[in-house]
């Protein structure tokens, strides 16, 4: 069943403000824990603490998109849009693989 296309653009535009405020919270949460990281690695030299710190800022970092592509995934589900469902599954698995791949 298709949507009125009035619908449509107000679910994008909600998608579109939604995903704005998950990358900027990522990006926001990720600087925090990588301060606390340097704090710690300034504070007490290297050791556990401020590795694991930072190891888990940029972990964060890197989630950012994929919570992105993720979010974006349900939404376009939602709205039975099978063109950009495909396309987003297709970003994941890109993303995902080139992770992987990187490890």
């Amino acid at each position: 069943m298709n949507r009125p296309p009035e619908e449509t653009d107000a679910a994008l535009e909600r998608l579109e403000r939604q995903l704005g405020r998950l990358l900027n919270a990522g990006v926001l949460l990720a600087a925090i824990v990588l301060a606390l990281g340097l704090i710690l690695w300034f504070a007490w030299g290297t050791g556990r603490p401020a590795s694991l710190t930072l190891t888990v800022g940029l972990v964060i970092l890197m989630l950012t998109p994929l919570a992105r592509v993720v979010a974006s995934f349900v939404v376009y589900w939602r709205l039975r849009d099978w063109f950009f469902v495909g396309t987003t599954v297709m970003v994941f698995v890109v993303l995902v693989g080139a992770w992987l791949l990187k490890s």
